[in-house]
């Protein structure tokens, strides 16, 4: 009898244990967690075949949707950044009120407005300056003398290498509205310096700014920002075979397991049976 009571209780104590371990990594388990906020619907069906369907869809306020992930050990909260800078800085902190992010990967078209930029073309930017149409003196125009410009710190230790790591930096112009015009065109690329132009980086970082979160913008040239954008971009979707999903989905699965993530602790899932 007296044995069977020291086995229930070192039975107890060590669930207990157990208990305490999972309730100290449940706290800490969205540590590693991925926010992927992506542009076409093409990267988001390329990323789904690879890795499978969502563990869960939530509905944020406004109607977007955040689809969540498990890609190996680390989960990816993946939303559609919204056409504009303002909708795109939206989502993002709507999915960040959610949960916190460890990493935020974002990819999606760009116009191309520098020399030798060519339909196709993929890059990694560096550097993103916001724009807004206007005259001169008015508000709504930001001059490259006074433009907000962002410059991500990027350490290439931090990412898995893959064909994202090998990639051009870049500058970006990021505002309002679709670029259709050669003369706003190389308006842009004098006054910015700058290589492509789109409509979503700028409200990405602005949503992001004070956090600790490392950044990925990936894009791709979809059109030469003239007029004849429009028709190219719609020929690209056409033939885009949604290479920007499957460059996330492996990126993700060659992330290190942090060590605060239940994954780093295979032994005790296995224990437990998870």
């Amino acid at each position: 009898m007296t044995r069977y009571f020291l086995l229930l209780f070192v039975t107890k104590s060590f669930l207990l244990t157990v208990s305490f371990v999972l309730c100290s990594l449940t706290e800490n388990a969205d540590a590693g967690t991925i926010g992927w906020f992506y542009a076409l619907d093409g990267d988001k069906a390329s990323f789904e075949s690879i890795v499978g369907t969502p563990s869960r869809s939530v509905t944020l306020a406004g109607g977007t949707v955040m689809n969540e992930y498990r890609v190996g050990p680390h989960k990816v909260l993946a939303a559609r950044m919204g056409s504009g800078c303002v909708a795109t800085a939206v989502t993002v902190s709507r999915v960040l009120a959610l949960n916190p992010l460890d990493r935020v990967i974002s990819t999606g078209p760009a116009g191309g407005i520098g020399e030798g930029v060519k339909r196709g073309d993929w890059f990694k930017v560096k550097v993103v300056a916001a724009w807004q149409q206007g005259r001169a003196g008015e508000g709504g125009r930001i001059f490259p003398s006074e433009q907000a410009e962002t410059t991500i710190d990027e350490n290439p230790d931090e990412w898995p290498s893959g064909r994202w790591s090998t990639m051009n930096k870049v500058k970006l112009v990021s505002g309002e509205a679709f670029i259709a015009s050669a003369e706003k065109r190389g308006e842009l690329a004098g006054e910015f310096k700058a290589q492509i132009v789109e409509m979503n980086a700028f409200g990405l970082l602005s949503a992001l700014q004070g956090t600790k979160v490392k950044v990925l913008i990936l894009r791709v040239v979809s059109d030469y920002a003239n007029e004849q954008a429009s028709e190219d971009f719609s020929e690209f979707l056409k033939t885009y075979q949604g290479e920007g999903g499957k460059m996330v989905a492996e990126l993700v699965r060659n992330l290190p397991v942090g060590k605060d993530e239940p994954a780093a602790h295979d032994a005790l899932r296995e224990l437990l049976g998870e």
